[in-house]
């Protein structure tokens, strides 16, 4: 990576089992996401830790917070120009429910990617629509992924006072 290229520090929180593919997204080819079909990785990260965290939650399915494996949250540099900022007027009708995921939003992000030629997407959360946070999804396949370099990893705590923590 060019020493002196800008950086965006990004966040993700995860489990510390898989500490060693943080970058690869290998989970999201097996499940899919709300912006990846299966069998496409997909790297989810938010521009805040706060926002990675609100967005492990509401995965969770009533997994109480204390049952959890332990949690580390990984700080992430990415080239600054890496990264594509999708406005809420870009996202396609129905981006933003809740509970289904619009049949063509994968396919979306990935026309999103290929017309940028982008590591990275930047796009609204539907926990918190409003928010300046951003995810950020980064594709692992793309060639400036080995310009992307992890930070920091620490166990991420969690407060107790928290609604599903005890």
């Amino acid at each position: 990576m060019d020493s002196t290229a800008p950086l965006r520090r990004l966040y993700r929180i995860q489990t510390d089992s898989h500490r060693d593919t943080i970058l690869e997204g290998i989970g999201t080819p097996l499940r899919g996401g709300r912006w990846n079909a299966r069998g496409s990785p997909m790297v989810y990260m938010a521009t805040t830790p706060e926002l990675c965290f609100l967005e492990y939650m509401v995965h969770l399915k009533g997994t109480p917070l204390a049952n959890l494996p332990p949690l580390i949250l990984c700080e992430i540099d990415v080239p600054d120009n890496s990264i594509t900022f999708l406005d809420i007027a870009q996202l396609p009708v129905g981006w933003d429910d809740p509970y289904v995921t619009p049949p063509g939003l994968p396919a979306f992000a990935m026309k999103q990617f290929d017309y940028h030629q982008t590591l990275c997407l930047a796009v609204a959360s539907t926990v918190v629509p409003l928010s300046p946070s951003r995810n950020v999804l980064l594709d692992p396949l793309h060639r400036q992924r080995s310009a992307c370099r992890i930070v920091s990893i620490q166990p991420y705590p969690i407060d107790p006072r928290l609604p599903t923590a005890t």
